[in-house]
C-alpha cells in the first residue's frame, strides 16, 4: 500500500475514531441532562428547552453555506493557492458576521411574539421568551468561528472540530448540573451553555491560528467578487440543510404549535435517542467529504465511483444494525432513562428505527454529490420533500397523534430522496445503477440472521440493565460477523484488515517514539 492511502486511511481512522468519542461523550451527556432537567424545572419546562433547542438546530441550516467552506479550502490546499484561501476565510467570516448581527436584531423584535408562537402556561411566558433570546445569541456567537471550524475540515483536520465539540458537551454538562443544583432554572441554565460556547470558541481561534498560521481574517481580505461567485453552491448546501431539518426536525415544532409543548417531551426524547446514533454512522462520509472535493478536482471518476460504493455500503450495515437494536431495546432503554410516562409508543419507536436505515444511504449519496458541487437538483428534491413532510405531519397529527408525525417524515422519505438520491448520484458518476445495487444490496444479507438473534435475546430474561448491553453487543458482533463473512468479498477484506494493521503499527511506533523523547527529556 502507498505512503498516500495509509495517510488518507489514517486520516479517516483519526477522523471517525475523533466523531465516535465526541458523540459518544455527547450522548452520555444528553442522558444526563435529560433526567438532570425534567427533576430540576419540571416537564413542561423542559418541552419549552427541547423547543427551542428545535430552534437552534433549524438556525443550524445557515451552516448550509459553510459546507462550501470546506469543499473549496481542500481544492485550494491542493492546489496551495494560499492567496485564495485567505480571501475564502475572510469573505465568509464577516458575511456569517453580518448575518449573526441581523439575527440577534430580529430575536429582539419577535420578542412579543413568542408567547404566541410557543403555548406555554401564563408562568413561563417570561422564561420563554429570555432562553428564545439566548438561544438565538447562543447560535449568532457560533456562526461566523463556523468559518474557522470549515478551514480545518477542508484540510482534513476533522478531528479536531469534534474534539472542541466534546469539551463543549462536558463544559455544558457541568455549567447545567452546578445551577441546577444551587436551585437555578432555565434561564440560568441557557446563560451557562452561551459561557460554554464562547470558551470553546476562544479555545478553537487558537488551534486554527497553531495549525493555520498563513491563513488571517481581515477585512483587508474581503473578496466580495469570490462570495458572489461561490453563493450558488453555497445557497444549496444552505438549501440541503434546510430541507434536512424540515424532514427530520419539525416534529416537535409541529406537535408543539398544533397540539401542546406538554406533549413535545416524549416524542422528541425518542426521536433525539433515533438521531443520536446517526451521528456515528455518517461520521465516514463527513470525513471523507474533503476527500471528496479533492478527487473531484482530479476527475478521478473511477475511485469516486467505488467510494460511493463503499460509503453506502458501510453506511447502510451500521444502519441496520442501529435499527435492530433500537427496535427490540430501545422502549427500555427510554423507561430507565427518563421513565415510562415519558415513552412516546411502539409504534413511534419503530417508525423513527426504520429511517435511520434508509437516511444513511441517501445521505451517503448526498455526501458524494456535494463533494463534487454536483448538488443544485438534488437540494430543490430535498426541499420538495421536506414540505410534503411538513404538510403530511400536520395533516395526521390531527388523525393519528405524534405517530402520525413521524409516519409522514417515513412516508415523505420513501417517496423521494430514497430512490432520487443513489438515482442521481449515479448519473453523475456515470455509474451504472445496478453496478451500484449489485456493490450495496450485501449489506441486507446480515439483517434476517441478526433479526432473528435479536428475537431469541429478548425472549430471554434478564434484567434490562445487563439484557440493554449484552443484547446489543450481541446483535452488533452478529451483524458485523456476517458482514464480513458474506457482504465483504475476500480482496476487500484482506485490504482492510491490511489497513487496519498498518494502522496498528503506526500507532503502537508514534507510542514507542513519544516514550523514547519523554526519556531523552528525562
Amino acid at each position: 500500500m502507498s505512503n498516500r492511502a495509509r495517510g488518507q486511511f489514517h486520516i479517516l481512522a483519526q477522523g471517525v475514531g475523533a466523531i465516535y468519542v465526541a458523540t459518544c461523550v455527547g450522548i452520555a451527556c444528553s442522558i444526563i441532562q435529560t433526567p438532570l432537567l425534567i427533576a430540576g424545572v419540571g416537564s413542561e419546562a423542559y418541552g419549552l428547552y427541547a423547543t427551542t433547542g428545535t430552534i437552534m438546530i433549524y438556525l443550524h441550516l445557515l451552516f448550509g453555506s459553510g459546507y462550501a467552506v470546506p469543499k473549496y479550502v481542500a481544492e485550494f490546499q491542493l492546489r496551495k493557492d494560499m492567496d485564495s484561501l485567505r480571501r475564502l476565510t475572510s469573505s465568509f467570516f464577516f458575511a456569517f458576521l453580518a448575518v449573526a448581527l441581523l439575527l440577534i436584531l430580529l430575536a429582539s423584535l419577535a420578542l412579543p411574539l413568542v408567547p404566541h408562537i410557543f403555548k406555554t402556561s401564563p408562568g413561563l411566558v417570561h422564561v420563554a421568551k429570555v432562553v428564545f433570546f439566548l438561544t438565538v445569541t447562543n447560535f449568532s456567537t457560533l456562526l461566523p468561528f463556523a468559518v474557522l471550524s470549515g478551514v480545518l475540515y477542508g484540510i482534513q483536520q476533522v478531528h479536531l472540530t469534534y474534539w472542541l465539540e466534546l469539551l463543549f458537551s462536558i463544559l455544558n454538562l457541568i455549567s447545567m448540573f452546578v445551577l441546577l443544583r444551587m436551585g437555578k432554572g432555565l434561564i440560568a441554565v441557557s446563560f451557562g451553555t452561551l459561557g460554554s460556547r464562547l470558551l470553546v470558541t476562544a479555545v478553537l481561534v487558537l488551534l486554527v491560528r497553531a495549525r493555520c498560521p498563513e491563513i488571517r481574517v481581515s477585512l483587508e481580505w474581503f473578496d466580495g467578487k469570490l462570495l458572489r461567485d461561490l453563493l450558488s453552491s453555497a445557497f444549496h448546501y444552505m438549501a440541503i440543510n434546510i430541507s434536512t431539518l424540515l424532514i427530520f426536525n419539525t416534529g416537535n415544532v409541529i406537535i408543539g404549535s398544533f397540539a401542546a409543548v406538554a406533549a413535545v417531551t416524549a416524542y422528541s426524547i425518542a426521536s433525539r435517542m433515533c438521531q443520536l446514533p446517526l451521528g456515528l454512522i455518517l461520521s465516514v462520509g463527513k470525513v471523507l467529504f474533503p476527500r471528496i472535493s479533492q478527487l473531484d478536482a482530479l476527475k478521478d471518476t473511477r475511485r469516486l465511483r467505488s467510494l460511493h460504493i463503499l460509503l453506502a455500503k458501510y453506511s447502510l450495515m451500521m444502519g441496520l444494525t442501529t435499527c435492530t437494536c433500537l427496535a427490540f431495546f430501545g422502549k427500555s432503554v427510554i423507561v430507565i432513562w427518563v421513565g415510562g410516562d415519558n415513552f412516546a409508543g411502539m409504534p413511534v419507536l419503530l417508525t423513527l428505527s426504520l429511517l435511520i436505515p434508509i437516511h444513511t444511504l441517501v445521505q451517503s449519496s448526498s455526501f458524494v454529490l456535494m463533494g463534487m458541487a454536483q448538488h443544485v437538483k438534488l437540494s430543490w428534491v430535498l426541499m420538495f420533500e421536506g414540505v410534503v413532510n411538513v404538510c403530511l405531519s400536520i395533516l395526521m397529527l390531527k388523525h393519528m397523534g405524534v405517530w402520525g408525525v413521524a409516519l409522514a417524515t417515513l412516508v415523505s422519505r420513501l417517496a423521494v430522496s430514497f430512490w432520487f438520491g443513489p438515482w442521481y448520484a449515479c448519473k453523475v458518476l456515470g455509474q451504472p445503477l445496478v453496478e451500484y445495487l449489485a456493490g450495496v444490496a450485501p449489506a441486507l444479507l446480515p439483517t434476517l440472521p441478526c433479526t432473528a438473534l435479536a428475537i431469541l435475546v429478548g425472549r430471554v430474561r434478564l434484567s434490562p440493565w445487563l439484557a440493554i448491553p449484552v443484547g446489543s453487543a450481541a446483535i452488533a458482533l452478529a451483524y458485523v460477523a456476517f458482514f464480513l463473512l458474506f457482504s465483504v468479498r475476500k480482496p476487500e477484506r484482506e485490504l482492510l484488515w491490511k489497513r487496519m494493521r498498518d494502522l496498528l503499527r503506526g500507532a503502537a511506533l508514534s507510542a514507542e517514539s513519544r516514550n523514547v523523547k519523554s526519556s531523552v527529556g528525562a
